[in-house]
């Protein structure tokens, strides 16, 4: 695995001096008096949730002695046409297309793209502010809960097969979903899967973290449009973003590192029991930290086993072949042992590095030096300027 030092990004992006970002509103800038009044811009990314992004403003307009852009407003200046419209609206909740890109000098990254969800005032007595709060189009899916049937099919095969779906004449989903070809191919069919009465972007997240899956959206290039990734986590699957692997060493470039190692919760063995409908018998597939395919974390299976690991049972599980009961055990262990070690970890700002992602941490020990999975990131440029921080679980140690 070939990896990035801070020093080599930092000599890439001219030692990160000048950090900047850039929003736009319907593909237009802030007006550049807007610009002046924004205080702190925050973007966060979770593997398990929407990104989203925050944007707190300046809401005091000194030389008019009011409110700039809510709080003083009348009736006729929401109005459009009124001149002061434009201004009062601007971060209304609605349809308006937000883009959010953040970088350093001219390099900018797209973070996201969606709309303004929020808008919360604050009228202390201090400094009046304007939290203006956004999510990416994936909230947009939220409007209507379906009920669906599939019969022996992939999660990867449903996921598509939503894609693909239209609700009186309309798609039901807005973004095309891509698969993972590979991991479709490893996948066994399941003979029942039933969607009651959830959002679809609901469910898809129910499929994801049952197998282990990740989702999110991948930004539009020049070879393919804006899209949904339904898949295993890999380096490199973020349109836009560069197959890179960080690698962050204490004493180098960790500005702060708190990881945490846990075994209350870890368990040894998985036992997944349920009915064959077929052969009206019941099925029992159990396995444990010894199987060839818990490798995450191997080498510290010696601390689950010092713990003496319990045993869990799962016997209400909708599985309904063998295999199935097997694939789904080991899914619980491998979701176990990828808990282990987990960390919070703050760095200089990295546009590119997103929840997802693998990064490789060093100089910090065996136990927990190695390759980290980020589960969530948050990226926040303020007047102090442009810091990372991010949450992530150990999968596997440095070779």
């Amino acid at each position: 695995m070939t990896t990035t030092t801070m020093q080599q990004e930092a000599d890439r992006l001219g030692g990160f001096y000048v950090p900047r970002y850039e929003v736009k509103i319907e593909g237009a800038n802030l007006p550049r008096d807007v610009v002046f009044d924004v205080r702190s811009v925050t973007y966060r990314d979770d593997v398990d949730g929407l990104d989203s992004f925050d944007l707190v403003v300046n809401n005091w307009d000194e030389p008019n002695h009011r409110f700039k852009y809510i709080g003083s407003e009348t009736a006729s200046m929401l109005k459009p046409g009124h001149a002061d419209y434009p201004r009062v609206t601007l971060f209304e909740p609605c349809g308006k297309e937000v883009e959010l890109r953040m970088g350093y000098g001219n390099d900018f990254i797209t973070m996201l793209r969606g709309s303004f969800t929020t808008m919360q005032p604050s009228f202390a007595g201090g400094a009046a502010e304007l939290t203006v709060s956004g999510m990416n189009v994936l909230h947009q899916l939220r409007r209507k809960q379906y009920t669906t049937t599939w019969t022996d099919k992939k999660d990867s095969e449903i996921a598509r097969d939503i894609a693909a779906r239209t609700d009186n004449g309309h798609k039901r989903f807005p973004l095309p979903i891509k698969i993972d070809d590979e991991a479709l191919g490893k996948e066994k069919s399941i003979p029942l899967v039933t969607q009651q009465n959830t959002y679809d972007i609901d469910f898809l997240f129910q499929r994801a973290r049952k197998r282990g899956y990740v989702m999110f959206v991948q930004e539009a290039d020049e070879t393919r449009p804006r899209q949904l990734y339904f898949g295993p986590s890999r380096p490199g699957m973020i349109p836009g973003i560069r197959d890179v692997v960080y690698e962050l060493a204490w004493g180098r470039s960790l500005l702060e590192f708190k990881p945490t190692i846990k075994t209350a919760n870890q368990i040894g063995k998985v036992t997944v029991r349920g009915w064959h409908r077929t052969r009206k018998e019941p099925i029992s597939r159990t396995v444990d930290l010894d199987d060839e395919r818990i490798t995450a974390n191997k080498d510290l299976h010696r601390v689950i086993n010092a713990c003496a690991a319990r045993e869990e049972m799962v016997v209400d599980e909708p599985v309904f072949t063998n295999c199935e009961a097997r694939e789904r055990a080991i899914a619980i262990l491998l979701d176990q042992t990828k808990e282990l070690v987990t960390a919070d970890v703050k760095i200089v700002g990295l546009p590119e590095l997103r929840a997802g992602q693998i990064v490789v941490i060093k100089e910090l020990g065996a136990r927990l030096s190695g390759k980290y999975f980020v589960t969530k990131t948050q990226h926040s440029m303020d007047e102090s300027g442009y810091l990372t921080t991010f949450s992530c679980r150990r999968e596997a140690g440095v070779d």
